[in-house]
């Protein structure tokens, strides 16, 4: 049905083939440390206190009962951060312990450091705090309201993004056919295995932190800051990493920086280890409201699309709006529209603060548009899969924000076409639709979903790493690159890029673990 693209490849002899990974041995063993699993002799506990209120005015906090507590060697607030007190990715806005109020119950009002972990949990239900509590914003539909309370100083909006191309007007009434549905995708947890631990040990005027941290440059940026001493000064070992999707990074660091207050102030090692249900009060995926009304003629040509977005930020910003940009800039689909009208917001509310999640934000809007996509084809009684093959994108195709899709090979018509192919689409829609019409209870059917988005980051910030490559004097090679294994095999697939490149064995290789006082710099 479409042409077959060929491309040429190079021959390689490493890339590409299946090998074991790198850092299996040590995971299958049991002999990979995670954050949890490293002590230092005179080593402390630490433990949070978290807020009671999702928002509230702080009127006093009394740690007096919790400092008698015998084996308790320091409890801190706010007044004990000698640097800064906020911090945030993009903005500022969030505080490293509640000072004047809290706005979610993911606010962290004191920290206490004990001889034992019973001792740190014992003494944190002796702090007393006293609050008054506020009206909060639990939908972002209220959150822009003219009467709605204030989150931030500067109001609820986090961002704002419009694009236009054509005229929407003009592609409805080309239009045979237009469908309006509204969607709505919840808030969603990571639930890595492993919860966010860190062990912070002090050395002199210097801090090392291990951790299982997902961009360790970006978190020694942060703690540097917030302990208010020079980069140079803090380390960040980064251990192994059971897991992340995008959940290990603002709450990451905020656990190394409070356990690096701690350690300072105590001049001891202190570890602070998430509980599971500490770990999900962190970052979610963004809740998304949207609204969509799409038109398409008779012969299955979409002339329109027409989105409104409304993504739920909670309490702070975090990367709030870099999710947001990638929603918008996918919020059409893989298809060629002429007319589009995209109109999107990312508001404060007093939930959980939403994150980075895997997708960052193109789930959302997938969702939405695929659903779409099978409603207007059943109603002009077309094929879900030819209707997507008559408007999907092809080489020099202008997506909705005006980027033109060239010097790559633009293959969802080749990729759709296969995997139709594979799955006998046409064949099983035929029989599950016979099937259907005897069987009274149970149903058969099957369905396929798209979608496009870009690789790394786009408009919404730069995205690069480092590397050192060291050739030993025995011949094997050891990289240094500020790319983190976070389980997705950056270790083995960088290991193998150097063998390939030095003609050595990958066995040969060794991709050394994240430290940035040795790894070359990395934005993330």
């Amino acid at each position: 049905m479409y042409a077959k693209v060929e491309t040429k490849k190079e021959k390689l002899n490493i890339v590409g083939k299946p090998i074991n990974r790198v850092d299996a041995i040590e995971k299958v063993t049991g002999t990979a440390r995670y954050g949890a699993d490293y002590y230092f002799p005179n080593m402390l506990y630490g433990k949070v206190l978290w807020s009671k209120y999702p928002h509230a005015r702080i009127l006093e906090i009394d740690t007096s009962e919790a400092e008698k507590l015998d084996g308790v060697a320091i409890v801190i607030t706010h007044k004990d951060v000698p640097g800064t007190n906020k911090f945030g990715y993009i903005i500022p806005d969030q505080e490293v312990f509640a000072s004047e109020k809290v706005i979610s119950m993911y606010d962290a009002v004191a920290a206490v450091a004990a001889e034992t972990r019973k001792i740190a949990e014992e003494a944190v239900k002796k702090i007393k705090v006293k609050y008054e509590p506020l009206p909060g914003i639990f939908d972002p539909r209220d959150a822009l309201k003219e009467n709605a309370p204030k989150i931030h100083p500067d109001g609820n909006l986090i961002q704002h993004l419009k694009t236009e191309k054509g005229d929407i007007k003009q592609g409805f009434s080309a239009a045979d056919v237009v469908i309006e549905d509204e969607f709505k995708t919840q808030f969603i947890e990571h639930s890595f295995l492993e919860p966010e631990a860190a062990l912070a040990v002090p050395i002199g005027d210097k801090i090392i932190i291990y951790a299982s941290a997902h961009y360790p440059h970006a978190m020694a940026i942060d703690v540097s800051k917030i302990l208010g001493i020079p980069l140079n000064k803090v380390r960040v070992i980064q251990v192994t990493v059971g897991g992340s999707f995008g959940g290990k990074e603002q709450t990451m660091a905020l656990v190394m920086a409070r356990a690096a207050l701690l350690a300072m102030k105590t001049g001891r090692p202190v570890k602070l280890v998430n509980t599971r249900e500490e770990s999900m009060l962190g970052s979610k995926r963004h809740q998304v409201y949207m609204k969509y009304k799409v038109g398409a003629t008779k012969d299955g040509k979409i002339t329109v699309l027409e989105g409104h977005l409304l993504l739920d930020g909670g309490a702070y910003r975090a990367s709030s709006p870099w999710v947001h940009y990638r929603a918008h800039v996918h919020a059409t689909g893989p298809y060629e529209i002429p007319n589009v009208l995209i109109d999107s917001y990312s508001v404060y509310t007093n939930n959980l603060f939403s994150s980075s999640m895997r997708g960052f934000g193109t789930p959302q809007t997938n969702f939405a548009v695929e659903s779409l996509m099978d409603e207007i084809a059943e109603k002009l009684g077309i094929d879900p899969l030819e209707f997507r093959l008559r408007n999907a994108f092809v080489n020099g195709s202008v997506t909705a924000t005006g980027q033109v899709l060239d010097n790559h090979v633009v293959s969802i018509k080749q990729v759709l076409t296969r995997i139709a192919e594979l799955a006998n689409w046409y064949k099983k829609r035929e029989e599950f639709r016979e099937w259907n019409k005897k069987e009274p209870r149970y149903k058969k059917g099957i369905g396929l979903a798209c979608s496009f988005r870009g690789v790394s980051f786009g408009g919404e910030g730069n995205d690069y790493a480092g590397s050192i490559v060291t050739i030993n004097i025995d011949g094997t090679v050891t990289v240094s690159c500020g790319i983190s294994e976070i389980g997705q095999g950056a270790k083995t697939v960088i290991s193998q890029i150097a063998a390939e490149e030095l003609g050595v064995p990958v066995e040969n290789v060794t991709y050394l673990d994240q430290d940035t006082n040795i790894t070359p710099y990395s934005i993330f």
